[in-house]
């Protein structure tokens, strides 16, 4: 079965019957690897787990499984090995090298370019290798590079700790770090959870398996932390640092016409400048209102949809750092608002990423970015190519404000900003690809004027390869070519996409 428009009910029936996918909690985290279900194929020397080829009658049922979403790119690789230890990867890396196949590396499978799935060469997929220990002392977590945000959620809390984990229930804890990773309670850690990584175990382009922190091979160190989908390496364990929960995490909610855009920009603006907002994430979205016809002019139909978080040491810090939002036109001018509403992280996640929702869905993806220190601006630049271009009902564009993000020398991250902005396309029919990456190219042009810098784990690198480059300053570019050269002489992992 070599069809890669096959369908995705047909691909997600065949996979249950694999035993890939089982209950709704496993649909929510993508197809995980199933190495255990079935007797695995002994056809790469050292490796446990099963081994799938192009030859084989389920190839291409396990290729598409390797991507979340259902962006599939038509890109095949020689073979696919579900890797169920820190030894399979360190064999199939060894096979790999003496093979002369490039080796591309799957944990989640979320990135919406899919850079698991190349053309050629070895994929090793990680997704089984789900284990995690917290050391209660250090506050740190161990984890294998499967776990998935939900997992690593509930493993701290039982430790009464947290971790800055994606806003999506599902997406791996490996990429989301390594590529930078914007999520709950950001700005209080510092804008990326890859600042909280602490150390790694990484399996080389020699097949050795290396260990690396700040004092510890600190060059490859302040490469993984944040360099994304081009990591030169396996990472078959990470160190996380973790953080008391907050006592009272709390949130308030105001909808109101696009229309008044500039209304919300310039009030979040006075706000942010009057009150100290360390522990408060500030997203705000621009929307199709889910609820508005199909005739319904665009005037009416989108809308501008702004949450405050607050994650504090009780809810009287809560409710005082929310307090601001309330007294200002965002609380008088609010179609819809919900104010100081009490959440644990299993609320935020069932509330704000179900699988209706237009983050959290299975469905087609094209999505690229701006880090900025004029957030307001940006939107305002889009409001317009959004309220008559959005070429879905689930296409939107989000603002993360109040990032603080600040670069640091034990990181590749390049950037000081204070708003990730991102513009996300969101549809289902194959026929509307070509409507859909326009409209996100078309947004490059109108968001980049204002741009910093990019975030590497949100750039359209299938349509723009140039944007990887873009992700980094000139200076940090290099370096990362010459660790690359250092790390993986003979060019054994792929480079990201349009580069290797």
């Amino acid at each position: 079965m070599n069809d890669p428009t096959i369908s995705r009910r047909l691909v997600l029936q065949q996979l249950a019957s694999l035993g890939v996918l089982g209950a709704l909690g496993t649909l929510r985290a993508g197809p995980l690897a199933a190495a255990a279900s079935t007797e695995p194929a002994q056809t790469v020397a050292g490796v446990s787990g099963k081994v799938i080829r192009r030859r084989d009658g389920d190839y291409e049922l396990w290729r598409q499984a390797m991507v979340w979403h259902d962006s599939k790119p038509d890109r095949y690789p020689d073979l696919m090995v579900q890797a169920t230890s820190t030894q399979d990867v360190i064999a199939a890396v060894k096979y790999a090298a003496q093979n002369a196949l490039r080796v591309a590396v799957r944990s989640g499978g979320h990135n919406s370019n899919g850079p698991s799935l190349r053309d050629g060469g070895m994929l090793i997929d990680v997704s089984a290798m789900s284990d995690i220990a917290i050391d209660e002392k250090t506050q740190v977590a161990s984890i294998q590079p499967g776990v998935r945000s939900s997992q690593l959620v509930g493993a701290a809390l039982e430790k009464g700790l947290s971790f800055p984990v994606p806003h999506c229930p599902s997406v791996g804890m490996s990429g989301f770090t390594m590529g930078g990773g914007i999520g709950w309670n950001y700005a209080q850690h510092g804008g990326f959870a890859t600042f909280s990584i602490v150390g790694a175990e990484i399996v080389t382009a020699a097949g050795q398996l290396v260990k690396t922190d700040a004092q510890t091979r600190p060059d490859l160190f302040w490469a993984l932390r944040g360099m994304g989908p081009g990591f030169f390496g396996v990472v078959t364990r990470l160190y996380l640092q973790l953080y008391p929960v907050p006592v009272s995490m709390m949130a308030s909610s105001y909808i109101l016409p696009l229309d008044d855009l500039p209304t919300v920009t310039s009030t979040l603006d006075s706000i942010r400048e009057k009150n100290e907002m360390e522990r408060v994430e500030l997203l705000v979205l621009l929307l199709h209102h889910p609820d508005a016809p199909p005739e319904a002019p665009a005037a009416d139909a989108k809308i501008c949809f702004v949450t405050a978080f607050a994650f504090e040491d009780s809810v009287e810090q809560a409710t005082a750092a929310l307090a601001p939002f309330a007294r200002s036109a965002l609380g008088s001018k609010s179609a819809v608002k919900i104010e100081n509403q009490q959440y644990s992280y299993e609320q935020l996640y069932e509330t704000y990423f179900s699988l209706e929702d237009p983050g959290g869905r299975m469905a087609r993806y094209a999505v690229d970015n701006v880090l900025t220190d004029e957030g307001g601006k940006t939107l305002e630049a889009l409001a317009g190519h959004f309220r008559h271009g959005a070429p879905t009902r689930d296409t939107h564009v989000l603002a993360a404000f109040n990032m603080q993000v600040r670069t640091r020398p034990d990181s590749c991250i390049s950037w000081n900003a204070d708003t990730y902005l991102g513009c996300y396309a969101i549809w289902d029919d194959p026929a509307e690809d070509e409507r859909n990456f326009a409209w996100v190219n078309d947004a490059i042009p109108l968001m980049d004027p204002f741009a910093v810098g990019h975030y590497v784990n949100e750039v359209e690198g299938r349509g723009h390869p140039d944007r990887f480059r873009q992700c980094f300053t000139d200076e940090n570019w290099q370096r990362l070519q010459q660790l690359r050269a250092k790390y993986d002489p003979n060019g054994v992992f792929h480079h990201y996409l349009g580069h290797s």
